[in-house]
């Protein structure tokens, strides 16, 4: 057995890496001697130090100070422990388990890959990463593993582990709420592509009842605010920034939408579906992997602002789909994405390389 594990987090500001380090953190306590390290230590949100099983909050370990002073204590901690496995998730924890991990000695340095697309730069140091200073990179999906494979990534070195949901008790909902509420969560990035989001909800406009409740935060707030006021449906679209808890927003929905033009895994839709929400999200990504077109929502290219607006309008106008699609959405995530699999995914690899390593 590995006298430590350590799992390299950036912060733990709300985000999908950073509830993933938390569960594996939380299961792997069970098992070994474990460290959750946060990189920027003072970057915390309530709502994910709630994750933390409290009795493993006295294991995360919050860095402070200056870059520098933070590397010599990585490298110290590392160098006491040269017999450990370090876990990353980014680019820039990757990067320091890749080289501080290396030169201090860690055993077996396992990073990972989370998303089917990168500007150049990321793209470049994560192949430099993958091929040359780590043991393996873990990536949450399958595009991309495939993608990143064919630009110059080291297949032999990968190994795909999809993202975990904690599932909560199902949810009985009223078939004729009014009005419907239709659901997005993420940051407000270029990625989520809530624009199109915005325009294709701009098309129910007199056609139902609906509100629009997009929670999250980012730098594109004030843009997106502008274009659903030019849009003409401010009044029905509701902002929530960064909010001590998700799950109320969740429990209120009726629909959930997702508008990414790329994505890995996504954790929101997971989410949206462990709380019985029918997903009308795009094809990108594993979305394919979550939403079963036809079953438990729709998959839809990006940007295609009337066909998202037609089968919102659908689920809105189809309420025993609506349920059936939830409940159907609910029973395939309890089914392959729980938390237990996922922790026996890691464990299966951690111990295979450390049978390999001997």
């Amino acid at each position: 057995m590995a006298n430590s594990i350590f799992i390299l987090t950036n912060t733990l500001k709300t985000g999908g890496a950073e509830k993933q380090s938390i569960y594996l953190f939380n299961t792997l306590c069970e098992q070994y001697k474990v460290n959750l390290i946060v990189f920027y230590g003072d970057q915390v949100d309530s709502r994910m130090l709630n994750v933390v099983n409290n009795y493993n909050k006295h294991n995360v370990i919050y860095l402070d100070g200056s870059h520098a002073r933070k590397a010599l204590f990585l490298y110290k901690l590392f160098k006491e422990n040269r017999d450990s496995i370090c876990v990353s998730y980014l680019a820039t924890t990757n990067a320091i388990n890749a080289f501080i991990g290396l030169l201090a000695g860690v055993r077996i340095r396992i990073g990972g890959i989370r998303n089917s697309q990168y500007n150049w730069f990321k793209l470049a140091l994560q192949r430099v990463l993958h091929n040359h200073f780590l043991t393996l990179s873990v990536f949450n999906n399958n595009v991309g593993y495939e993608i990143l494979s064919s630009n110059g990534f080291n297949a032999e070195k990968g190994v795909v582990i999809h993202n975990c949901i904690e599932v909560p008790v199902p949810i009985k909902f009223n078939i004729s709420p009014n009005p419907i509420v239709i659901l997005s969560v993420g940051r407000f990035v270029e990625q989520k592509d809530y624009i199109t989001a915005i325009k294709a909800i701009s098309l129910l406009n007199g056609r139902c009842d609906f509100k629009y409740i997009i929670v999250g935060q980012g730098h594109l707030e004030k843009e997106l605010r502008q274009v659903a006021l030019s849009e003409g449906i401010s009044q029905n679209i509701q902002f929530v920034i960064n909010p001590t808890e998700v799950d109320s927003y969740f429990k209120q929905a009726h629909i959930y939408l997702s508008t990414s033009t790329f994505e890995g895994l996504s954790n929101s839709i997971m989410e949206a579906m462990s709380f019985g929400l029918p997903v009308v999200a795009t094809n990108v990504g594993d979305n394919k992997q979550l939403v079963k077109d036809g079953l438990t929502g729709f998959l839809l290219p990006p940007k295609d602002v009337d066909l998202i607006a037609d089968k919102l309008v659908y689920l809105i106008n189809n309420p025993k789909d609506r349920g059936d699609f939830g409940q159907n959405g609910y029973n395939h995530i309890k089914s392959n994405f729980s938390i237990e699999e996922f922790t026996n995914k890691y464990i299966n690899l951690i111990e295979s390389l450390m049978n390999e390593k001997k």
